[in-house]
């Protein structure tokens, strides 16, 4: 079994960057909004 790579996640609120390793972490630790994968985030 492999382990995955962590995912970089960001707020879309704040715009805080953290990177996780489970994929059902979706709330940000600093301002409590959704998190999401930086690569499905767009402008």
């Amino acid at each position: 079994m492999e382990l995955a790579e962590p995912l970089e996640y960001v707020c879309v609120q704040c715009r805080r960057h953290e990177a996780v390793d489970d994929a059902l972490v979706s709330t940000c630790r600093q301002c409590g909004d959704e998190m999401r994968n930086v690569d499905l985030v767009t402008d």
